[in-house]
């Protein structure tokens, strides 16, 4: 069996949880008896240099034979895992999945992608962008607030217009929108949202747009901020450290519940050998020499220390553990394991791998893998808190999501230490009207209103939100005369 990993900096922490995972399983006398599983490790270049690996896996003694049945289609791979990142996902997809091979990704939210027309046998261990945009408006109707920026990243549009679809009867305004290039003006973004006293800002984009914009809130003196992290930066290890961050306000992420996985730091450890103790000059130079490749040999991996790779941002590591884990489980089932031997004379084709991981309902370290009907998974998110007033900073878990076996939701409010002396920032653009006056709207936004008072012997009608006459047998009941 072979799966396909992308390796980078970051990527390199992931390739190690997913070697560590394929040795639990062969290690293990339980899950896949008398059976192992074979990888190959790829790195992502781009978009279209990643072809070759794919055709190459698709293939059958290096030829490719369109249309073929199934039953008779055996690709050089069983299963795929990978890339990092929606669009890498989506240009590949379609190779992969129109012959049904399972194509389990760890790092890919695209809500697209749970199309099952178009990606029939694409699975996932990490809920998609939908989920996510539900998590975040969760948030914001929690503290009551209604007046929002949205910053995204250009590539990643699907998060901006999955928010724009759900906050509709919601009472959430959009007060500013934008999505951004890596080269864009971010104080003059910044500046724009903090002159229409936007209070609370959502980023949902990468680490690497997330840095600037943070970067540049601090350079720019934005203060009392609330700052909203989406999943792919929720967890980021640098930016809390960043002098002056503590002034810009406050960051809540969202991120996957945070599981340890036992055993993987001695692992790490076990891997990195006598790399931790240094090199001298001469290596160095011949590996910053070497141009860049496109396997998992990357220029700079070498350098990274155990402490360093033990200490990347989490965010994914239990997602690449469960997506070997779902794979193996697959398989047992395919090859009829029990405790002690499985069925080595059955030919495992894909397609058979992707109806047994319709049916899969499994625990693994304290978790439920089980997949809906799109092959997405079941939602367990956290909401985390930025202690950047502490040393080394740290991530407080404040509340928690759910979906499995039922919808659960909550934030313990006593948790956030609000950078506004403790109470819940105000992020609305009017202050809600006193009993006895209706709104007046204002501007564009059915969240910008002033608030007249009504005139005698009328009522406030909160369905229209304007002053209703009193006639007939309500006339005679003084109590409802001017009041709201």
């Amino acid at each position: 069996m072979f799966l396909r990993h992308i390796t980078s900096k970051y990527g390199y922490e992931m390739m190690q949880v997913m070697r560590f995972a394929v040795e639990e399983i062969n290690n293990s006398t339980i899950l896949l008896p008398n059976v192992s599983l074979g990888y190959e490790i790829f790195d992502h270049c781009s978009n279209t240099r990643n072809f070759h690996s794919v055709l190459s896996f698709i293939s059958k003694n290096d030829s490719i034979k369109p249309k073929e049945k199934l039953n008779n289609y055996q690709p050089k791979v069983i299963a795929l895992t990978g890339p990092y990142g929606s669009s890498r996902t989506i240009s590949v997809a379609p190779l992969i999945t129109m012959d049904l091979i399972p194509m389990v990704n760890y790092g890919a939210s695209s809500y697209v992608l749970s199309d099952k027309l178009q990606y029939p046998s694409y699975v996932r261990t990490i809920p998609s962008n939908k989920d996510l945009i539900k998590m975040i408006i969760h948030i914001i109707r929690w503290f009551g607030w209604n007046w929002v920026a949205f910053l995204s990243s250009q590539q990643d549009m699907d998060g901006l217009n999955l928010f724009n679809k759900y906050i509709g009867n919601t009472g959430i305004c959009l007060a500013y929108q934008e999505g951004l290039s890596l080269n864009a003006n971010y104080s003059q973004t910044l500046k724009k949202i903090d002159k229409l006293n936007i209070n609370v800002i959502i980023i949902f984009a990468w680490p690497q747009y997330a840095d600037k914009i943070i970067k540049a809130a601090i350079a720019s003196n934005i203060q009392d901020k609330v700052w909203i992290a989406s999943q792919h930066w929720a967890m980021n290890k640098q930016l809390p450290s960043e002098p002056g961050i503590g002034k810009i306000g406050t960051i809540i992420g969202i991120t996957d519940n945070l599981l340890s996985l036992p055993g993987f730091n001695e692992f790490v450890y076990k891997a990195k050998g006598t790399t931790d103790v240094g090199y001298n000059d001469r290596v160095e130079s011949e590996v910053q020499g070497k141009s860049k490749t496109c396997n998992h040999d990357c220029d700079y991996c070498a350098f990274l220390t155990a402490e360093e790779i033990i200490n990347e941002n989490p965010t994914y590591s239990f997602s690449i553990y469960a997506a070997i884990y779902t794979i193996a489980h697959a398989l047992h089932k395919v090859l009829q394991c029990d405790m002690n031997e499985c069925h080595k004379n059955t030919v495992v084709k894909p397609y058979m791998l992707l109806g047994e991981m319709k049916k899969l309902d499994f625990p693994l370290r304290g978790r439920h893998i089980k997949y809906d009907d799109h092959f997405d998974p079941t939602i367990s998110f956290s909401v985390v808190l930025w202690r950047t007033d502490v040393n080394p900073p740290q991530f407080e878990m404040v509340g928690s999501y759910e979906n499995h076996p039922e919808i659960y939701f909550t934030i313990d409010n006593s948790l956030l230490l609000w950078h506004n002396n403790g109470s819940v920032p105000f992020s609305n653009c009017s202050v809600e009207c006193e009993a006895g006056y209706s709104r007046k709207p204002e501007g564009f936004h059915s969240c910008c209103f002033s608030c007249a008072k009504c005139p005698p012997n009328t009522y406030v009608d909160f369905s229209q939100e304007t002053c209703g006459r009193v006639g007939g047998l309500s006339a005679q009941l003084p109590s409802q005369s001017g009041h709201g």
